[in-house]
């Protein structure tokens, strides 16, 4: 099923690729194109603040700074440094995905290939693609997946994976070029300004072409 569009689709990709670059967060896997560490840190983010990732995503590669240190590691002691998430099941899954890489001498360059390491998901393999190969590969989770439903008006508030309509749309939606830069201006919008709750219309720059904002005027 097609999910319709309620909103202005290049308004949407203009407005909102004019503000990302002023309003960035800064993340340290934003300033790598180092596969392995984009990929860990989109795995890290599963259910996580980003503030919070970073701070481990830092003590995790000081200590293991690559795919075959990490897969070399005891469960124990990734345990300790990835604590701070609350999510310390994860460091089994982080050292078996490193072992797979380290095996393979590299991260996969598909999504498939992706999809096949242990802990990844649809959104973390199409993030790694985005933001470490520059790969167009449309992201939707539970945040930008608000940005994208309150600005077309789609109805409901199912979960983001496995919504295909909802993937459909931001397929459609997602520029051929600039991936990564555009990914995180959704993720930055969600987090900043699109808020759970009550957000921020006063200071978005989608507001006079939002199918939600429009609500409240």
């Amino acid at each position: 099923m097609i999910a319709p569009m309620r909103g202005d689709p290049a308004a949407f990709v203009a407005q909102l690729r004019r503000w990302g670059p002023d309003h960035r967060r800064a993340f340290p896997w934003r300033a790598t194109r180092d596969p392995f560490r984009v990929l860990v840190a989109e795995v890290l983010l599963q259910r996580s603040r980003g503030r919070t990732v970073a701070a481990v995503h830092d003590a995790l590669f000081r200590r293991w700074p690559d795919a075959a240190a990490l897969s070399r590691a005891r469960v124990a002691s990734i345990e300790a440094v990835i604590r701070p998430l609350g999510l310390i099941r994860r460091a089994a899954t982080l050292r078996a995905m490193a072992a797979e890489v380290a095996r393979a001498g590299e991260v996969p360059r598909t999504r498939d290939g992706l999809l096949a390491l242990p802990g990844v998901g649809p959104y973390a393999a199409n993030a790694t693609l985005a933001a470490a190969f520059g790969r167009r590969a449309p992201v939707v989770d539970g945040v930008t997946a608000r940005v994208y439903r309150r600005y077309f008006g789609l109805p409901g508030d199912r979960p983001a994976v496995g919504d295909a309509a909802l993937w459909d749309l931001v397929d459609r939606v997602t520029p051929a070029r600039g991936a990564r830069t555009w990914n995180w201006a959704v993720l930055d919008l969600a987090a900043e300004v699109c808020v759970a709750g009550t957000p921020r219309c006063d200071a978005c720059p989608l507001a006079r072409t939002c199918t939600w904002a429009a609500t409240r005027r």
